[in-house]
Formats: C-alpha cells, sequence, structure tokens
C-alpha cells in the first residue's frame, strides 16, 4: 500500500481527470450503501484491515478504459483486506483479518501447552546433567509470527523472544510490553544497526546474538554510544537511568558450511574478541552463539571451545560467557554439552509460514 502511494499512477489511473473523481465517488457510496444495507441482524458485513482503510484515494480509482457496467460491480464488491509486509510504515503493520481463514489455525495453536512442553524437556535436561535448575535460558523465536501468538506466550510466563529480521523485531518490539527481552539472532546487515539499536532501546534489546565482524560491531557501538549519550543527558535533567552497553554474542561458524555466517573458530575468533573489547566501549560481549549442522554434535563441543579461549583472551571467567546454542530439533543435546540459552521456535508456535514474508 505504501509502495502505491508513492509511486506515480499509470496513464490510464491519472487522479486529475473529472470523470475519475467521479467514478471513484461512486465506488464509495457504493462502499457506503453496502455497509449500511448490512446492519440487519445476520447480515454479512465486509470485512476491511487497518491497512485497507488507510489506503490513499488513488488505490480506489477506476481505469478510464473501464466500462460502467464494470464499475458498477467493483463498486458493489467488498474491499479485500490488504497484507503489509514488515516493510512498510509500522501505521499500516499487517493485522489478521477476521476474513482470513488462517486465524482459526492462529488461534488453535495451544501456546501455553507448547511452551510448558518445552519448559519440563529443559528441566529434566538440566536435572538428569545435575546441572543448576535456571542455568539454561528459553529464547522463544518468534520470527514471521502474528503478534497474538507472542501475546499467548507472554501471558504463559515468556520474557525472551527471539527475531531474525530487524523490521519485524522493531515493530513487534513496540506493541509487546516493555519488560519483553529481545534477541537479535538473524543477520543484520550494517545500516540496519543503527534503527534496531534506537527503535528497540538498550533496555528491551537484550543481545545481538550474530555479530561477526569488526564492521558490525562498530555500528552497533556507535548507535548504542549515541543512547547512551543521549540518557545521560536525560539523567542530568533528573530523567530514569539507563543501560550503559549493548549486549552481543561473537557469532561463530563451527561447521564450516559457506552457507553459514560466523567468525572462524581459532585466531580469527579469538582476535575479534580482542578488538571488540578495547575498540567498542559501549558493547558487552556476554556469550558465543553458532548454528551448526544438523545432526553434528561436535559443532557443540567446538563452541565451548571456543568459549574457553576467548575467556583466557579477554580474562574474563569462562562462566560469565553464554553459549547460545541449540533450536527445536537439539535443544535437548545442547544443554547436555553446555547451552546456557537455547533457541525454540516452531515447537512453540508452530511451523513458520513465510509465504507472507516481506523483504526484511
Amino acid at each position: 500500500a505504501s509502495a502505491a502511494a508513492s509511486s506515480p499512477l499509470p496513464s490510464t489511473h491519472t487522479a486529475t481527470v473529472p470523470s475519475r473523481r467521479l467514478a471513484a465517488c461512486a465506488v464509495a457510496s457504493a462502499l457506503l450503501c453496502s455497509s449500511s444495507s448490512s446492519s440487519v441482524v445476520g447480515a454479512s458485513r465486509p470485512v476491511v484491515s487497518a491497512a485497507a482503510r488507510t489506503r490513499p484515494a488513488a488505490a480506489f480509482l477506476i481505469p478510464r478504459t473501464q466500462t460502467p457496467g464494470a464499475a458498477a460491480a467493483a463498486a458493489a464488491a467488498p474491499l479485500r483486506p490488504l497484507r503489509m509486509s514488515s516493510s512498510s510504515s509500522s501505521s499500516a503493520a499487517s493485522e489478521p483479518s477476521a476474513a482470513d481463514p488462517s486465524d482459526a489455525a492462529i488461534s488453535d495453536v495451544p501456546i501455553a501447552q507448547n511452551l510448558e512442553g518445552v519448559r519440563s524437556r529443559i528441566a529434566a535436561c538440566l536435572s538428569a546433567h545435575n546441572l543448576p535448575p535456571s542455568s539454561a535460558r528459553l529464547v522463544a523465536v518468534s520470527k514471521t509470527k502474528p503478534l497474538n501468538l507472542l501475546a499467548a506466550a507472554y501471558d504463559a510466563g515468556q520474557r525472551h523472544f527471539g527475531e531474525n529480521y530487524a523490521q519485524e523485531c522493531m515493530s513487534k518490539a513496540e506493541e509487546m510490553p516493555d519488560d519483553v527481552r529481545w534477541h537479535f539472532i538473524g543477520p543484520l546487515q550494517s545500516n540496519k544497526a543503527a534503527p534496531l539499536v534506537k527503535r528497540v532501546g538498550l533496555d528491551k534489546l537484550a543481545c545481538v546474538e550474530t555479530v561477526s565482524t569488526m564492521k558490525l560491531a562498530n555500528k552497533l557501538n556507535r548507535a548504542a554510544g549515541e543512547m547512551v549519550a543521549e540518557a545521560e543527558e536525560a539523567e542530568g535533567e533528573g530523567g530514569e537511568k539507563k543501560k550503559k552497553t549493548l549486549g552481543i554474542y561473537l557469532q561463530v561458524n563451527t561447521s564450516g558450511e559457506s552457507t553459514k555466517s560466523g567468525a572462524s573458530p581459532g585466531p580469527d575468533l579469538v582476535a575479534l574478541a580482542s578488538s571488540i573489547s578495547r575498540d567498542c566501549p559501549h558493547l558487552s560481549i556476554d556469550g558465543l552463539m553458532t548454528i551448526g549442522a544438523p545432526g553434528d554434535y561436535t559443532c557443540f563441543d567446538a563452541l565451548v571451545q571456543c568459549r574457553e579461549e576467548v575467556a583466557e583472551e579477554l580474562g574474563r571467567d569462562v562462566e560469565s560467557l553464554d553459549l547460545s546454542m541449540g533450536m527445536s530439533g537439539d535443544f535437548e543435546e545442547a544443554i547436555k554439552r553446555g547451552a546456557t540459552s537455547v533457541r525454540v521456535g516452531s515447537t512453540i508456535f508452530g511451523a513458520r509460514d513465510y509465504s507472507n514474508l516481506g523483504k526484511k
């Protein structure tokens, strides 16, 4: 819809022709009449999404070549709700429509039950390996999922959520309660770093888990520094004290696959950790993260080794660095091998649907 508003109309959609204005008025009148006639008890009312209601007038104009009969038919037909990608402005964000047949399936997802199942499995795994009950954090990966499912997870006590797309994370952070802690777990373009940090905020953005280059680290550090400066100015005027650093994890490519992002284990990773620690005062290296190859649990062992090397380089206690590893299919194995943070999505929210996912 935003693209339609910003792009020029083709010659058959010129809004300055008087007959076009009359046609637009006819459409609007027909819609009003249709809505009024549907006020009878039991009558079916056309469902118009918020995005459709905010469409510019140009979106309702009839091509100059359309016949009067076709124009009348178009005027009588109810508007179809628009699906907006998260790349659109937040004011036109996608909203599930009552006419959307997928809504029933969404509402049937037993979020609370699924969450309890995952938590029980985490607790059982920790107990079986004599690990403290709170030594593994659950991050609910909610990418592509609608807000009502996140709200259900929140109501069931979940506070840490993971998102893969910057725009989606920013939009959801503005809608969800302020005590939610967001983990950014997807590839982050350097030009999206500042908007992500500033819109989500240092208090709510718990961690960017995918830092593997100094370029991205510098962008995040600069954005966090600007946020800190603004917070300090507000504090000087009696404002609330704010968090001073942005947490990051160093992403490691433990599988060596060309399709996976991350720093290479060994000297490259150690050098990256050293440079960030020295040159990025507004970043806090809070842990390491890996995706690993499916079924190859040696990737988890490799991350454990990487943590020891990074801790030694930074003069840190090994236990002060988190290990983010393990997903829906292997989080128990990851906990067994030392994970302190697991990222579970489909087991909680159901299979993902990418069909309506816009460019993030």
